[in-house]
């Protein structure tokens, strides 16, 4: 049996931590890029005639926007998970002055620590994108209501 190299297993980690952190990273981007993608298919629809079909973009935009947040909040948790690996790697086999994600590790805990940190900070892109799409399914839903003349 072969004795484990704990330099290459430490790189490993740090490896897939970059991996993951940027599987994150592109989620985030492509939820942007649809977002805005999605609302000037919106706005085109809703400007050009009060179809009721401009109700079903917001709907669309929101569901995969949920979809994305879905994969980004487990790259994210594989990340954490990683960091704490890497975290207890550093303390086994380096020095305290020599130990960049345990002291990453803790810096987040510190800043990300309550709900409207990760809500504001890490999950920002999807709240704005979800936000705006919450927002045109609104006026999309007033507008056919308006359209159609029916009462509330």
């Amino acid at each position: 049996m072969s004795e484990i190299d704990p330099l290459k297993a430490y790189t490993e980690a740090c490896s897939a931590l970059r991996h993951y952190s940027n599987a994150s990273l592109t989620v985030r981007i492509t939820s942007v890029i649809q977002g805005i993608a999605l609302l000037i298919a919106w706005a085109y629809v809703l400007t050009r005639d009060n179809s009721q079909y401009a109700i079903t973009i917001p709907i669309a935009g929101f569901l995969f926007t949920g979809l994305l947040y879905n994969f980004h909040k487990g790259y994210f948790k594989t990340t954490e998970n990683f960091y704490e690996s890497v975290a207890k790697m550093e303390e086994k086999f380096f020095e305290e002055d020599c130990r960049p994600f345990a002291t990453y590790l803790q810096l987040y805990r510190k800043i990300y620590g309550n709900i409207w940190n990760i809500f504001l900070r890490i999950n920002a892109t999807f709240t704005l994108v979800g936000s705006l799409f919450f927002i045109a399914f609104i006026i999309s839903l007033f507008r056919l209501i308006y359209y159609y003349q029916l009462d509330i």
